[in-house]
C-alpha cells in the first residue's frame, strides 16, 4: 500500500481543525437553534471529525498517545448525542422531547409520506442520531482509543430506538452483539450472533452490505467464543472486502488507508486474550494495544 502524500496528511489534519472550530462558532453564535437543526447531529458530527483527526495523527506519524486522545473526543462525542437521548440526568436531555406528529401521515402502507414523525429540530430528541451505525462507529472510537471503560459507557446507553425505526437485521443484530461483547454479556451476545449466522447459512449474503456485516459477524463470533481461527478469519475478511469494495467509497480521505472496523474489532479480540495473526496496511499495528 502506498502511503498518502505530507501534503494531503496535512490537509487533512487542518481541514479536521477547521471543522471543529467552525461548529464551535457556530455554536456561540446560535447558528443550530436559528437553523432548527437538533444538537446531538453537532455531536455526531464532531465525532467524525475527531476520528478524521486520529487517523491523519497516525498517519502524520504523531504520538500514539495523541492519537489515541482523539479517538477518545470521538467516542465520547457520540457517547454525548446518546445520553442526550437516554439518560434523564444529563444536563441536555432531550429523551421526552419528541418532534411533533406529521400531518401528512396517513398510516397505510405505501403512503407517500412513510415517517410518522415530522424531522427532529432544534430542541428536540433525534433518533436517528442513535441509531445502530452511529453507535457502532462510536464503540470503534472507543475500541481505537484503547479506552475499554469509555466502550463499556457507550454500550450501556445503546437501544432500540422508542420510534420503534430499526435498520437492517444483520445491522442490527451486529449493534446488539457488539454492545453485548463489549459489556462481556457473552450469552446475550452469542443470541444475536447465532441468530444471523443462521440466516447467512440459509440465505448467503449478495448485498456489499450483507458481506460486510457477514464479515464484521464472523470476526465478533471468534471473539465471543474465544476461537483465535475464526476471529482472524474474520478480520481478513473484512480487510479484504474493505481493499475491494469499501476503499474506493473512501479514496482520496484518510479512511483509505485504516480499516476502523478492523481496528477495533482487533484491539476487542487482543483485549480478550486473543492473538491478531493478520497483517496488513489497513490493519496498522501502531494502533493495536498488547495482547491482553
Amino acid at each position: 500500500m502506498i502511503p498518502p502524500e505530507q501534503g494531503q496528511i496535512d490537509h487533512w489534519i487542518n481541514d479536521s481543525r477547521e471543522g471543529l472550530e467552525e461548529t464551535e462558532q457556530a455554536l456561540k453564535d446560535g447558528l443550530y437553534e436559528k437553523e432548527n437543526i437538533p444538537l446531538q447531529s453537532v455531536y455526531t458530527g464532531n465525532s467524525l471529525e475527531y476520528a478524521s483527526l486520529a487517523r491523519a495523527k497516525f498517519l502524520n506519524g504523531d504520538p500514539i498517545g495523541e492519537v489515541r486522545a482523539e479517538f477518545a473526543r470521538a467516542a465520547r462525542c457520540m457517547l454525548k448525542s446518546f445520553t442526550m437521548a437516554y439518560d434523564p440526568n444529563d444536563p441536555d436531555y432531550l429523551g421526552d422531547k419528541w418532534p411533533p406528529p406529521n400531518p401528512q401521515y396517513t398510516g397505510k402502507p405505501g403512503s407517500v409520506v412513510e415517517a410518522k414523525w415530522e424531522d427532529p429540530g432544534y430542541g428536540e430528541v433525534s433518533w436517528a442520531d442513535v441509531c445502530e451505525t452511529w453507535f457502532i462507529d462510536g464503540i470503534n472510537y472507543a475500541l481505537m482509543a484503547a479506552d475499554f471503560a469509555l466502550a463499556r459507557e457507550l454500550a450501556s446507553w445503546f437501544q432500540d430506538s422508542p420510534d420503534g425505526y430499526k435498520m437492517d437485521v444483520d445491522v442490527n443484530r451486529y449493534a446488539h452483539a457488539l454492545k453485548h461483547a463489549v459489556l462481556a454479556e457473552r450469552d446475550l451476545a452469542l443470541d444475536f450472533l447465532l441468530g444471523q449466522l443462521r440466516d447467512y447459512e440459509a440465505r448467503p449474503p449478495r448485498t456489499p452490505g450483507d458481506r460486510n456485516y457477514h464479515t464484521l459477524i464472523t470476526a465478533l463470533h471468534g471473539i465471543v467464543t474465544r476461537d483465535e481461527k475464526r476471529f482472524n478469519e474474520g478480520l481478513l475478511m473484512q480487510i479484504e472486502f474493505y481493499a475491494r469494495e469499501g476503499v474506493g467509497e473512501y479514496r482520496n480521505t484518510d479512511e483509505e488507508f485504516i480499516c476502523d472496523n478492523a481496528v477495533a474489532l482487533a484491539n476487542l479480540g487482543l483485549h480478550c486474550g486473543l492473538a491478531v495473526t493478520v497483517g496488513h496496511g489497513l490493519l496498522p499495528k501502531g494502533l493495536l494495544i498488547r495482547r491482553e
